[in-house]
């Protein structure tokens, strides 16, 4: 009876030296996978916010969009992670392929030191159809250059019939035309919205809401341009503008200018701007005219 006890127990201390193999074993897996999938996931957003990143530069920079997406997913990655970047789609998608070494913690005594995870992400750019922020001047539907200078808002003898570009957004009157200079139109306008035209050359309102957005960033230039500057207007491009008195205009574009200044009193009174091609948060489509106002998504 002593010796069957005996063997039951050192049966007993096996089996338990086996279970807690087993359990050691779970361990190492639940915790290094789940350390894996971690590091995968937070690879996936940093993959995701770098690709959206580079976007910003497109299609006129596609050697800065590189850069940049490199820079951002070095700046707020590891330094063990490998980064590639390619551009395709005519300049308008941007890939990004990362993958990180993870170390493992319980699988070492498995012999598994690490395991690498990968993620991608492709954004691209499409034209702007819907936005908000925009000014209250229209220009109408014509080939732009970049860098080169347009009159926003034009003075005697470049209107038509009364109206010199002026746009009453949400409202008409001088007030409400002024607040929209000075913080854009906070409601969306989308290509196919018709606006109404604001009569008059507006020269007061238009100079107090120019000046007001010139000293909110009086240092800046068009040499030296910051996407975020205040002075990038938002402006809707118009079908015809060839109208009289108030009347209903239709929006069949976007696009963006470096706010220049503004130049004369009374009914001279003008506003210029230089054409540049951006992206910016809006509503994205295809089948429309690109204006050079972009807006960016991810793809995959």
């Amino acid at each position: 009876m002593l010796r069957i006890l005996g063997e039951e127990k050192g049966a007993a201390i096996i089996l338990l030296a086996f279970s807690i193999s087993v359990v050691l074993g779970f361990a190492a897996l639940a915790i290094d996978v789940g350390n894996m999938y971690l590091h995968k996931s937070r690879l996936a957003n940093l993959a995701d916010a770098a690709a959206l990143a580079g976007t910003q530069d497109l299609p006129s920079d596609p050697q800065l969009a590189m850069d940049n997406a490199r820079n951002y997913a070095a700046l707020n990655g590891l330094e063990k992670d490998t980064i590639g970047v390619s551009i395709s789609g005519n300049n308008r998608i941007i890939a990004v392929d990362a993958t990180r070494k993870v170390p493992f913690f319980f699988a070492k005594v498995f012999d598994k030191t690490s395991a690498s995870v990968a993620a991608r992400a492709v954004a691209t750019i499409g034209t702007i159809t819907g936005t908000s922020g925009v000014v209250p001047f229209g220009i109408a539907k014509q080939q732009f250059n970049y860098g080169q200078i347009y009159d926003l808002k034009a003075g005697a003898g470049s209107g038509y019939n009364g109206n010199y570009r002026a746009l009453a957004l949400g409202c008409s009157g001088a007030t409400i035309y002024k607040k929209n200079i000075k913080d854009g139109y906070k409601e969306a306008l989308h290509i196919g919205d018709w606006v109404s035209t604001e009569t008059g050359n507006m020269s007061g309102p238009t100079s107090e809401g120019v000046d007001y957005r010139m000293n909110l960033d009086p240092q800046a230039t068009f040499q030296a341009l910051e996407k975020s500057s205040p002075r990038i207007l938002i402006v809707p491009i118009i079908d015809s503008l060839e109208v009289s008195g108030r009347s209903e205009v239709l929006i069949v574009g976007f696009a963006a200018f470096f706010l220049e200044g503004v130049g004369r009193n009374g009914n001279d009174n003008y506003v210029t701007g230089r054409f540049v091609q951006m992206v910016t948060p809006g509503e994205i489509g295809t089948g429309v005219t690109d204006y050079g106002l972009y807006g960016s998504t991810l793809i995959e």
